[in-house]
């Protein structure tokens, strides 16, 4: 006997209300007790990540910015599973970028996250800078995503 799939339901789009103060066990809840955190990194600098809330209270994921020596405005973002596929990574980026008012975060997608690839190469300023050797030598692209100007 043949199983009937059910029809995803539609998802009502959620906004962002604000950028909480980090919460180390959610982000963990979201990556695993061993996930890589810029913070306590000895070649990472000025790190700041926060939880990021939806408008009715709902944690939808984390983003942080750190610097390196090479760097400025790393951007680390985890977009929490119940709420992936809504665009929502750019959006974190866009407010941390108007909160802490950066002129841009520098991102790094590793070459298998074809879908992320994607959704950033769609975004308006967004550059690709990664050329074939880095590409090879740390399997990631780089882009840099500039803010949005009113």
């Amino acid at each position: 006997m043949q199983e009937l799939k059910q029809p995803l339901q539609e998802r009502e789009p959620v906004e962002i209300q604000n950028l909480g103060d980090f919460d180390l066990q959610y982000f963990q809840e979201l990556v695993g007790k061993n996930g890589w955190l810029a913070i306590g990194q000895e070649n990472c600098e000025d790190q700041r990540y926060f939880t990021v809330y939806g408008s009715n209270g709902e944690k939808l994921g984390i983003v942080g910015v750190y610097n390196t020596a090479d760097e400025k405005n790393v951007t680390h973002t985890v977009v929490d599973p119940k709420y992936r596929g809504q665009g929502l990574a750019a959006k974190f980026k866009q407010h941390l970028m108007d909160e802490l008012n950066l002129p841009f975060v520098t991102m790094t997608i590793d070459l298998e996250n074809t879908s992320s690839i994607q959704a950033t190469e769609k975004l308006p300023g967004v550059k690709k800078v990664s050329d074939k050797q880095y590409e090879q030598d740390f399997h990631k692209v780089k882009y840099i995503y500039e803010r949005k100007r009113d």
